[in-house]
């Protein structure tokens, strides 16, 4: 049966930074991003802005090299490489909690070339999530996910690309089944976004049409990512993120028409406060 996300649930699960005395940013994970080709930066970025505010440790971006001016401008905090350095993606992937691939990726050889590095250099204990051009790319390599903590993020076109589901059919027994035969927690995209384990589902609370606004998934993929590296467990932080990704748009859309990504992102800290503060 589908459980439904509710709040008071939630704020079990997210960081609370009170209660952990002598640590250091490496005690908050290593998210390694990886998208943003030429002309395609703010995607990443977005992305980017989201993992900071939600409170990972550290934050590295595997971006075309064009973007890094931009990156750094907006974002100071993270850390940059060349998109076409395979060796230092691959290099940075042992060092990280949590890789993000996809948003502004691109479908093109180089892309490919980077997909398949990061699908042979995770590993069991590290989290990967697979979102946008990623996913197209997971489509048509079918390649075999080696990380047992694998989180996709489609939405329903991408799903249907993945499983040969039309819409109308992408109904939970389903998605579930896909779940389990994927051995991915799937996040499938929507007004009520739905989450399926292998064994388990989750209702996500109504978005707002605010919300409707290019860059949303793209910074949902940095609040998985970024709260994913602070949990214990993979599932809290998809739930915690996805939840908190809806809960800041509807609180922002109380006195705004739409709601950009980027707001979500600097709104985070004072949401993850508030809530768990309660």
């Amino acid at each position: 049966m589908m459980q439904r996300l509710e709040m008071d649930q939630i704020r079990q699960w997210l960081p609370n930074r009170e209660n952990d005395h002598n640590t250091t940013k490496r005690d908050y994970g290593q998210v390694l991003l990886i998208g943003g080709s030429a002309g395609m930066g703010g995607s990443i970025i977005m992305s980017a802005e989201a993992v900071v505010h939600a409170g990972a440790g550290l934050t590295t971006v595997a971006t075309d090299s064009n973007h890094h001016t931009a990156l750094h401008s907006r974002l100071p905090e993270a850390m940059a490489l060349p998109l076409q350095d395979l060796a230092g993606i691959s290099e940075r992937i042992k060092k990280s909690t949590v890789v993000a691939i996809g948003p502004g990726l691109g479908l093109d050889e180089r892309a490919v070339n980077v997909f398949r590095i990061v699908l042979a250099s995770i590993r069991d204990h590290q989290i990967l999530i697979l979102d946008a051009d990623a996913l197209t790319l997971l489509a048509r390599e079918k390649s075999k996910l080696r990380t047992e903590h694998v989180i996709l993020t489609p939405h329903a076109g991408e799903w249907k690309r993945l499983t040969g589901l039309e819409p109308d059919e992408q109904i939970d027994e389903q998605n579930q089944r896909w779940a389990k035969d994927l051995g991915a927690t799937i996040v499938l995209k929507g007004d009520e976004t739905r989450i399926y384990t292998s064994e388990e589902s989750y209702l996500n609370i109504k978005g707002t049409p605010a919300m409707a606004t290019g860059g949303m998934g793209d910074c949902l993929t940095g609040c998985i990512a970024g709260l994913c590296a602070q949990s214990e467990d993979a599932l809290p932080g998809v739930l915690s993120a996805v939840y908190m990704h809806s809960y800041i748009g509807r609180e922002l859309a109380e006195n705004q028409h739409i709601i950009r990504p980027t707001q979500i992102a600097e709104a985070l800290p004072v949401y993850l406060k508030k809530l768990t503060h309660m």
